[in-house]
């Protein structure tokens, strides 16, 4: 009797996963997410980079998948190039890092939370010559939706 009660009194509150393919890349995200304007996050990001897309809640998640624009006489940096400088900018709002592979490449990730609370998750890799950023600004989300979608990252 207990375990029909269990059983009609559960519910499945898992979603099916979305997955975007464009631009040259593809990845997995949740499926209660959305494609999202990238203006305002492009505006964001200036000369650093070009935005691929952005999915996520409005005003509340926002997955970002970036390239990064490499100057006249510059060059690509190392993902540990990367997170030094990265380090350095974000200050006292650092968190955390470690060694990822995304798409088969080894990266790094950094972890840091702003001044509203909100955790900043950044991934970067190099591939064929390119350099790529994901970050996942959330109020919301943990550490393991930003795991789950960059290991699903795939370039051509």
């Amino acid at each position: 009797m207990g375990i029909i009660v269990c059983a009609s009194g559960c519910t499945d509150s898992t979603q099916d996963n979305k997955t975007y393919s464009g631009n040259g890349v593809s990845f997995t995200y949740p499926g209660n997410w959305d494609l999202l304007d990238s203006t305002d996050t492009q505006t964001s990001v200036g000369d650093m980079g070009t935005v691929i897309v952005v999915v996520g809640v409005e005003e509340q998640d926002m997955f970002g998948l970036f390239t990064v624009n490499i100057g006249e006489n510059q060059r690509l940096a190392t993902p540990s190039e990367w997170l030094s400088t990265m380090k350095k900018s974000i200050g006292s709002n650092y968190v955390s890092d470690k060694t990822i592979t995304v798409d088969g490449e080894k990266g790094v990730q950094l972890t840091a939370q702003d001044s509203d609370g909100n955790n900043m998750y950044y991934a970067f890799w190099n591939k064929n010559g390119e350099g790529y950023m994901a970050l996942l600004v959330t109020e919301t989300e943990s550490q393991d939706t930003f795991d789950s979608i960059v290991s699903t990252i795939e370039t051509s």
